[in-house]
């Protein structure tokens, strides 16, 4: 005898991706994908089979909350067809269409009916009615969307009011709801709204997370270090340093450049400068400039640090720590630092008896290119950097025609030529933006010619 398998029977599945795929297409909002989930939507809550509508109901939660104002206004498209609201129903679809009713007396029933329905589908109805354009169709919605304080529900209804903020209607709705969510009762909704997957639903929950103090300490750091997204990580950040300035320290390694930021900014006046050798050496100019801002303040010059610092790395030295000193070097620096910024585009020392010279690494090549382009006068940059053209590596050779970009009519066509010839787009394009008519075929001279026969 056969067993019956586990899970859902075949006809389930593909009813589930069927329904997944014309909700994707109607989130695009072009007027035939609408139209086409519309009918889908109306032959399922008419004749469709249970695992059919329940089918529709998933992809519908599911799906980006964009696309429930989409067939708001496919509903509303001249010959829409209507769905007839049958009394006591609670469907859930056939509200919901009927929500989206040109007929205002049909929408305004349909809410009365979703207020005594659950669930995260009927709280996005209910949102979306909130900008109706009858008066008592939205005072209706507006009044029962408190009601609402599920978790998942309070997430539907918000996701969708935030996308409503720019109409004319939604002015103060936003608001209106953010108000009730600050209520007592509604703390576990605005915990899930601070985790929630949508970006915009998360940060507007962290805000008000914040703002109710629903987050220790703890709390604080953890997110202000490892949050997935950039803005909630520096709300946590800026209050974490708010109510506790010595986590300073710890935030300044933090993966987000907004956060280190504010954690150099929150420093000491007197933190010593060998504290700030690795947040101004940081990849982010922004953190870099802060660094530099903490020592102007105690009247130290910042490229003294840097000279001094540079001054101690050699070829064996970590690459980053090199490359940043560089960068930064070149954004406070002047022309006097052209001969030490030459040594780092050129092979280190051997690092033992009988070794060769040791090429830089390129990430230390580049930031010492970009920082040559900046400070070196304009009048010896080609004797400079044009012998770097042909560096191995394309960034480093990116950065030499850009910071040739200075002086473009004193370039030589034959380093313009290396540059169009190379076979690294990024390359080639900044290499043409000296000479943008120049050809590619190499100029050569007749006494060159000759000894080549």
């Amino acid at each position: 005898m056969l067993r019956r398998r586990d899970g859902p029977a075949p006809a389930t599945v593909l009813d589930a991706e069927r329904w997944s795929g014309l909700c994707r297409a109607a989130v695009t909002g072009r007027p035939e994908t609408v139209e086409a989930l519309l009918d889908a939507l109306r032959a399922a809550v008419d004749g469709g089979l249970p695992y059919d509508r329940a089918a529709a109901l998933d992809a519908l939660l599911r799906s980006p909350p964009e696309l429930l104002p989409h067939l708001d206004r496919g509903a509303r498209a001249p010959g829409a067809t209507t769905v007839p609201l049958r009394p006591g129903g609670t469907d859930p679809l056939r509200l919901l269409l009927a929500s989206l009713d040109r007929d205002g007396h049909v929408r305004q029933a349909a809410v009365e009916a979703l207020t005594g329905v659950g669930g995260p589908l009927a709280a996005a109805a209910l949102a979306l009615r909130t900008v109706d354009w009858v008066p008592a169709v939205r005072e209706c919605a507006v009044a029962a969307l408190p009601a609402r304080t599920a978790p998942d529900e309070v997430a539907a209804a918000v996701r969708l009011l935030l996308r409503l903020g720019g109409r004319r209607r939604a002015a103060g709705r936003l608001a209106g709801y953010r108000a009730v969510l600050a209520e007592p009762g509604y703390r576990r909704a605005v915990r899930a709204l601070a985790a929630d997957g949508d970006p915009r639903t998360r940060r507007f929950g962290m805000e008000l997370a914040l703002e109710l103090g629903e987050y220790v300490r703890g709390d604080l750091l953890r997110t202000a270090l490892r949050d997935r997204d950039q803005v909630c990580r520096r709300l946590c950040a800026e209050r974490l340093l708010e109510i506790d300035p010595d986590q300073a320290g710890r935030l300044m390694w933090a993966r987000s450049a907004a956060v280190r930021e504010l954690a150099v900014a929150a420093l000491p006046v007197d933190v010593p400068a060998a504290r700030l050798v690795s947040v101004l050496a940081d990849q982010a100019r922004m953190v870099r400039a802060q660094a530099r801002w903490q020592l102007y303040r105690r009247g130290e010059p910042p490229a003294r640090v840097y000279r001094r610092q540079l001054g101690r790395c050699g070829s064996g030295g970590p690459a980053g720590l090199t490359a940043g000193l560089l960068a930064g070097l070149g954004e406070c620096g002047d022309a006097t630092d052209v001969p030490l910024l030459l040594r780092f585009t050129e092979p280190g020392p051997a690092p033992g008896p009988g070794s060769g010279p040791v090429a830089r690494p390129a990430r230390v090549r580049r930031c010492a290119v970009g920082a040559l382009g900046r400070l070196a006068p304009a009048g010896d940059l080609v004797r400079l950097l044009a012998p770097l053209a042909l560096d191995p590596d394309p960034g480093v050779a990116r950065e030499v025609f850009e910071a040739l970009a200075r002086v473009a009519a004193q370039v030589p066509a034959e380093t313009v030529w290396v540059g169009r010839t190379r076979t690294e787009p990024a390359v080639r394009r900044a290499a043409e933006r000296l000479a943008p008519d120049a050809g590619v075929a190499p100029v050569r001279s007749s006494r060159g010619t000759d000894r080549g026969r």
